[in-house]
This record gives C-alpha cells, sequence and structure tokens, in this order.
C-alpha cells in the first residue's frame, strides 16, 4: 500500500473530543496520531488494515475526514 495520511476536521465545540481521541490512539495503538491546527488531526496508518481501523473509527465518531496520499 502506498503511504497514506488521515486528515480529521472538528468543530470548535467537538475538538477536544477529537484531541482526546488522538490522545487514545497514541497510548492504545501502533498508529501515529498527532493533533494540529485548525481543530484537525493527522493519523499515519501502517497498512490497510490500519487505515481501515483509522477511517471506522472516525466514522463511528462522526467527524468528517479525508485521506490523502503520503509525501
Amino acid at each position: 500500500m502506498k503511504a497514506k495520511v488521515v486528515i480529521a476536521q472538528a468543530a470548535v465545540e467537538t475538538v477536544d473530543a477529537l484531541y482526546e481521541l488522538v490522545k487514545g490512539f497514541q497510548s492504545r495503538t501502533s498508529i501515529k496520531a498527532y493533533p494540529s491546527v485548525d481543530n484537525e488531526a493527522v493519523f499515519f496508518p501502517k497498512d490497510k488494515r490500519d487505515l481501515n481501523f483509522v477511517k471506522s473509527v472516525l466514522e463511528d465518531k462522526a467527524f468528517p475526514f479525508r485521506v490523502e496520499n503520503a509525501e
């Protein structure tokens, strides 16, 4: 799989929940995740299974996201 990055967006009201989700990924998984500017968070899945997991968690929590090729 070509390296992918997942960028999640939060509203001002939900940004704290997104950043808590990032902390959970950092402490409970091997998937790298970081808070970003403008109420966003960035996730770096290692493989397709990680990518599907990140996408499913973000969908369950109702955070809009996009998947981009890592550069």
